[in-house]
């Protein structure tokens, strides 16, 4: 029972801790993904924000990002779906107090074998230390993605049955409504 509370405790924590940006000594991470999940192929967005809340000034040096299940070593060398770095050397330091938007950094979901959910790590190089920041991408199976569509669909075609439905009802009873109504001083005689 101690073990699990012990257990239960840890988690709670770990899971406090992934709530918040990655900060260290005064530099804060900030990462924002475009969209919630993908599809295979499908060119994703990552944003990524950089805050430095020392007194001193940092000097960015690059940023590395590492799509864990997307990396693939080629003849050519390492699969750019895999990892990309960004040199920022040439950046102008980042004052106390500032913060400062990095350029957008787009990606593509690979469309073989590695169209799977994957973690990503975001490392930032400064001259005063290294900050490590990581998350997850939510890759849509395209069967599933299809079923959801269909189900959407579904959903509408109900409803149209459902309000075809009533309209029947009505034209119905008014029918029968008034098909046993006869007018009023209305009479058939013969002719003679």
């Amino acid at each position: 029972m101690r073990k699990l509370f012990v257990t239960l405790v840890v988690m709670a924590l770990l899971s406090l801790m992934l709530a918040y940006p990655v900060a260290a000594n005064g530099i804060e991470v900030y990462v924002n993904l475009d969209k919630r999940q993908y599809a295979s192929g499908e060119q994703g967005t990552l944003s990524i924000t950089i805050r430095n809340t020392s007194e001193n000034p940092i000097e960015l040096k690059n940023v590395s990002i590492e799509f864990d299940s997307w990396m693939m070593y080629t003849v050519d060398g390492w699969d750019e779906l895999g990892n990309k770095t960004i040199d920022y050397s040439d950046l102008d330091p980042i004052g106390s107090n500032k913060t400062v938007a990095l350029e957008d950094v787009s990606f593509t979901v690979p469309t073989d074998g590695r169209a799977t959910s994957t973690h990503f790590d975001v490392w930032v190089y400064s001259n005063t230390q290294t900050l490590h920041y990581s998350d997850y991408i939510n890759v849509v199976d395209l069967s599933t993605q299809s079923l959801l569509r269909a189900l959407d669909n579904i959903v509408t075609l109900l409803t149209l049955v459902a309000i075809l439905a009533i309209i029947s009802a009505i034209i119905i009873a008014a029918a029968v409504f008034l098909s046993g109504r006869r007018p009023a001083g209305v009479t058939w005689q013969k002719e003679e």
